[in-house]
């Protein structure tokens, strides 16, 4: 049996989260590890490049060139919110439940992806269910671009509270002719559900009623796994990553986040600073172009010392946030590449990069 490792990848929208999570599942990979990569919502090249662009489950990824000298193997899959949600209830309901009745219900189609919490608890839910699958060497989970990143983590918690037994007994008792209405909601609640029948028919109000009754069948589950998820995430062996750029707003937002996964009892690891690097050398000076005029070189120049000065200011930011992080954690610095990182070729540049900067523990 494989002692699955699950490494989580977080940080906020537009730092290339994403492409460090592929990155490192490649590298991982390519030490002859079996490696998922679980991704929310991958750009269409890199999904493209994964393989993954219009498949819904776990593929392997082609590796073209690199795949005769490759050691491991690696997979990709997007999480598919609706299906992962579908095959939840299919294995928790109980034994003559309401499957079918609770998959055609219309209220459990749009909120099971799109209740605030479903979609996180889907992405931890695929999580749990590939770890103790015990199919991989490896997980890495690439955490949705959330402004919050770290609600993320508390999301299905919340949506575990919603479905609790305090809110779902009341209409539990409606189904077997209990006046929930008349008891437990105020006069004031009764005129706006009347409102609302009006304004979307009666229906809604049965399929709320009736949605709420199915519930029942994987309550218990939907506590069981979201607390299973919960001690998988916890557990000192699965760590975070705290994925990063140096622009001053993303390195503020970082710092919160840092401190909250601390808080929270997470095993953060490592921070990577992800195009924090020059892909030129800055400290060259211009040398002028022969085949052009002198108004075009003094213009060249004019642009290069522009950039010079932005890349100065960002390595200054760069070297500060290192030095106070680096105490703590093992920081890696990775490169801004001047071109998209969107075929195996290129990401492979990512890969080996992270290979040569990365300290892993004793798994590996």
């Amino acid at each position: 049996m494989k002692n699955t490792g699950v490494i989580v990848s977080i940080g906020t929208g537009g730092v290339g989260k994403t492409t460090v999570s592929a990155g490192l599942g490649l590298y991982l990979a390519s030490l002859g590890n079996k490696v998922l990569v679980l991704t929310i919502d991958p750009s269409k090249r890199l999904a493209t490049t994964l393989g993954i662009g219009e498949e819904k489950g776990i593929v392997k990824v082609k590796l073209g060139r690199f795949a005769d000298s490759f050691k491991g193997e690696l997979y990709a899959s997007i999480v598919d919110h609706q299906s992962v949600f579908n095959d939840f209830i299919l294995r928790s309901s109980r034994k003559g439940g309401h499957i079918e009745k609770i998959l055609n219900n219309k209220l459990y189609q749009q909120l099971s992806t799109s209740l605030s919490g479903s979609q996180e608890f889907t992405a931890l839910e695929k999580l749990y269910s590939c770890f103790i699958s015990k199919e991989f060497d490896y997980i890495v989970l690439d955490t949705p671009p959330a402004k919050h990143a770290i609600d993320f983590l508390s999301a299905p918690e919340k949506l575990a509270s919603l479905f609790s037994e305090n809110i779902t007994k009341w209409f539990k008792d409606t189904q077997h002719g209990g006046n929930w209405l008349a008891a437990m909601i105020s006069s004031g609640t009764r005129q706006v559900l009347k409102i609302l029948e009006v304004l979307t028919g009666s229906e809604f109000v049965k399929e709320l009623s009736l949605f709420f009754y199915y519930i029942n069948d994987w309550q218990d589950q939907l506590h069981d796994r979201t607390l299973k998820a919960h001690e998988l995430l916890v557990n000192p062996l699965t760590e975070f990553y705290l994925v990063t750029s140096i622009d001053p707003s993303k390195l503020k937002e970082a710092t919160l986040l840092l401190k909250e996964i601390r808080k929270q009892g997470y095993s953060l690891t490592k921070v990577i600073m992800n195009r924090s690097i020059p892909s030129w050398d800055i400290t060259k000076e211009f040398v002028s172009l022969p085949d052009l005029s002198v108004e075009k070189n003094q213009e060249l120049v004019r642009l290069f010392n522009l950039l010079k000065s932005v890349f100065h200011h960002k390595s200054m930011t760069h070297q500060k946030f290192l030095e106070e992080l680096q105490k703590t954690v093992q920081v890696l610095s990775l490169t801004e590449y001047n071109k998209s990182i969107s075929d195996i070729e290129s990401l492979d540049e990512v890969s080996r990069e992270i290979g040569l900067k990365i300290q892993f523990g004793e798994k590996i």
